[in-house]
């Protein structure tokens, strides 16, 4: 039986509390690889680029992390991340499938993406087309594979990262290369390592 209060009077029962449990989301595993064709200098080209990379950045005060000459290179079209061989060998299909000549890329511009990493890209005009073009082939040949490419598609180069300065865009001296083959990358997130699967060339 209840206690009375000093005015006589039951007070009312005390209703248990019960701690709510904050809600916790379940963890998504970062990815660890992510599959993509790309557009990659020759050696020779590449080690140009890099010696233009470093003075182009050292000019413009951008400071961050580089992009080695190894891991230079225009992304095509993305595969996508921790793709099975199914996806994989359904993209290389795609790519069997791509007839196009030799090209030329030439870079006239550079200026710093909007991304939080603050990638400082190389970009170009009509010396861009022929990527463009290619980019728009694989991309039709992708689509009949099961693939969706995106619709907006920007082709640049990126040469380092540096969040803390960024710059607007600048013309630039121009420089290329010629590209005689474009190749499926498997890229190792966070290693800075990447891996090439396969190639095809460029002749019609």
């Amino acid at each position: 039986m209840a206690e009375l209060d000093l005015f006589g009077e039951v007070p009312p029962p005390v209703a248990a509390t019960r701690q709510r449990q904050p809600r916790t989301r379940p963890s998504v595993a970062p990815p660890q690889h992510s599959w993509f064709f790309a557009l990659r200098p020759a050696v020779a080209d590449a080690a140009h680029l890099d010696a233009y990379a470093e003075k182009l950045l050292a000019l413009h005060g951008v400071t961050g992390k580089r992009v080695g000459p190894e891991r230079l290179h225009i992304t095509l079209e993305l595969v996508g991340h921790d793709s099975d061989d199914r996806v994989v060998e359904a993209a290389c299909r795609a790519a069997d499938a791509v007839r196009f000549s030799a090209i030329d890329a030439r870079f006239d511009a550079a200026m710093t993406f909007s991304a939080p990493s603050g990638p400082f890209v190389l970009l170009g005009g009509d010396g861009l087309n022929g990527v463009r073009e290619l980019r728009t082939a694989l991309g039709c040949a992708m689509a009949e594979h099961g693939f969706t490419p995106q619709r907006s598609y920007e082709p640049h180069m990126t040469l380092g990262y540096d969040p803390r300065h960024r710059v607007e865009r600048i013309a630039i001296d121009p420089i290329g290369f010629q590209i005689a083959e474009f190749a499926l990358v498997k890229s190792h997130i966070g290693l800075s390592r990447h891996e090439v699967m396969r190639t095809w060339t460029l002749s019609v």
